[in-house]
């Protein structure tokens, strides 16, 4: 049986998705397969659609493992969320095909950023959002966000996963090519906080949103001309000025997969 479920979580407290060494402190792929195993009593290995990093949240994430015991998509919810911690939530459980893979099989995902835009912070959204007290026009950055769609080189805002690792470079997966498909900012109401980018692309390289929003934030405060930003994208090059944005402000809010699978996401879903 191959399981799909959509997690949300507070990223505050965790490493970042991605099992790792203990001592390095918990993960949130390590306290899900702790929870499985306890209620298993088999160690079962999770997937998800996204490795995302230490601080930064998920409201649309999606994993999937193979069970070593049979149990009703129902009870695996309910039992989950029994032992799992208050800042891991299940929010629905699927069953899928046995060719589904959370990360393999997915078309898009789909980030959003938050940045509270006020002279004062604010101590309820904190732990989701990053402040920023310097006044930022928010038509310009959005100008600039289309600047990002379409298939491009976007290694002036992140590095590939074979960068990192030698194996996935030999295969030839060092590419910085990704295809953003939305791209924008936005601010509900005119002059308040918060403002709120949104990106989604068939992958993402390993920090790239951080970073775009990071060079997106120097547009608003038109420290950056459009100019000057298309050129920092056309050259592809790391050396620039944009910073990463903090990761308390980043969530990933969904997935999407070909219809044959059954677990597209929307809004409503998450």
């Amino acid at each position: 049986m191959n399981i799909a479920c959509c997690i949300e979580y507070d990223g505050t407290d965790f490493r970042g998705f991605q099992r790792q060494l203990t001592s390095h402190g918990t993960t949130v792929q390590g306290a899900l397969e702790e929870a499985i195993e306890r209620l298993s009593g088999t160690f079962t290995v999770v997937n998800a659609a996204g490795r995302t990093d230490a601080g930064v949240h998920a409201s649309g994430q999606v994993i999937h493992f193979h069970p070593a015991v049979q149990r009703s998509l129902e009870i695996w919810q309910r039992s989950l969320n029994a032992v799992l911690p208050s800042t891991i939530a299940v929010r629905w459980v699927r069953s899928v095909p046995e060719q589904f893979h959370a990360r393999f099989s997915a078309l898009s995902r789909s980030y959003r950023y938050t940045v509270w835009n006020a002279p004062a912070p604010t101590a309820l959204a904190a732990r989701y959002s990053y402040h920023c007290s310097k006044a930022l026009d928010t038509d310009l950055m959005n100008e600039a966000c289309q600047l990002l769609l379409g298939s491009k080189d976007f290694g002036a805002f992140g590095h590939s996963p074979g960068d990192a690792n030698p194996r996935i470079a030999r295969e030839g997966s060092r590419s910085c090519v990704r295809t953003m498909q939305v791209a924008r900012c936005t601010r509900p109401v005119a002059g308040e906080a918060p403002v709120t980018f949104e990106f989604k692309a068939n992958a993402f390289l390993t920090g790239q949103v951080r970073r775009m929003v990071g060079t997106l934030l120097l547009v608003g405060q038109q420290r950056l001309t459009l100019e000057e930003f298309a050129e920092i994208l056309q050259r592809a090059e790391k050396t620039h000025p944009g910073a990463a944005a903090p990761p308390q402000g980043l969530c990933l809010i969904g997935v999407d997969y070909p219809e044959k699978f059954g677990v597209t996401q929307n809004e409503k879903d998450i």
